[in-house]
């Protein structure tokens, strides 16, 4: 902490492994793996879990997870109050359906020492390994669709009304919606009704809501047992699998790497490698 600052910096940052609810074929609550919070001061911790203490092992399992979290004023002339959070999930495996070797979220913001709003990334945010119905699945990340103006700069507003990010995350809707960017090798090319409802574009919603949800995921590459629709993979007898589904408000930024919605002989919404950040500045 400096004690000499003329503004003092509230930290925020939490992080989930594992987490979620199952309606069949029981209810239960999955119980949250490694979970963590920053303190409000900043400093670091970190927490872990072994797969072999998970109580569902038949639905998902794991091999190991972890979180961190740390927040501290930088050391470069120039900087501000800088946030990392990060989770971790190695050996994933729901259904023998999804799997991955590792699936991780990583976020880091740099405050200003003046002003408000963060430069914020993603790297490190990765996906390795992953599978649907066993065929190997890559993923094609854009880890800058939060970038704004000259890199190394600070933003002059919150991402959430920054046009490029609009015209980004108003543009990964469109591109689900349109049938011609199904891969060749979908037989059905119609666009269900679920993604015609979810994902409607609509700039006056956006204006009064003051969040977007979006994705780290530009799309996918390898046929596997269902059809792609950017960062969603419809998966018959199985459910969706959302992949890098990112949250962006006012001030924050919640990242989910790989959220399910089950639907077959489990039913349930199961979220894997979650990491949030936000901070705020005084005065």
């Amino acid at each position: 902490m400096d004690t000499n600052s003329k503004r003092i910096h509230y930290f925020h940052a939490d992080a989930s492994a594992l987490g979620g609810v199952l309606t069949r074929p029981v209810n239960e609550i999955i119980p949250l793996q490694a979970p963590l919070s920053l303190s409000p001061a900043g400093g670091h911790a970190a927490a872990s879990a072994n797969g072999g203490d998970f109580p569902f092992p038949e639905i998902i399992k794991f091999d190991t997870a972890s979180t961190q979290v740390s927040g501290s004023l930088s050391p470069k002339p120039g900087h501000g109050w800088t946030t990392v959070v990060t989770a971790v999930v190695e050996g994933l495996n729901v259904l023998n359906v999804v799997t991955a070797d590792r699936v991780v979220a990583q976020i880091s913001t740099d405050h200003p020492l003046e002003g408000y709003d963060p430069i914020v990334t993603f790297l490190g945010t990765e996906i390795d390994g992953l599978k649907i119905g066993g065929s190997p699945v890559d993923v094609d990340f854009d880890l800058g669709i939060c970038d704004q103006g000259k890199p190394g700069t600070y933003p002059s507003g919150p991402c959430v009304s920054d046009k490029a990010f609009l015209s980004r995350a108003a543009e990964q809707y469109r591109y689900m919606n349109d049938p011609a960017n199904l891969p060749r090798w979908v037989t059905d090319r119609t666009i269900p009704d679920w993604i015609k409802q979810r994902y409607v574009w609509n700039s006056a919603q956006v204006a009064v809501k003051g969040s977007v949800v979006c994705s780290l995921v530009k799309g996918t590459n390898g046929q596997f047992g269902g059809r792609p629709f950017a960062n969603v993979c419809d998966v018959p007898n199985f459910g969706r699998v959302f992949l890098g589904e990112l949250l962006v408000d006012c001030k924050s930024y919640r990242l989910t790497m790989i959220r399910l919605e089950l639907g077959c002989l489990a039913d349930g919404d199961s979220r894997c490698a979650t990491a949030n950040i936000n901070g705020h500045t005084q005065p």
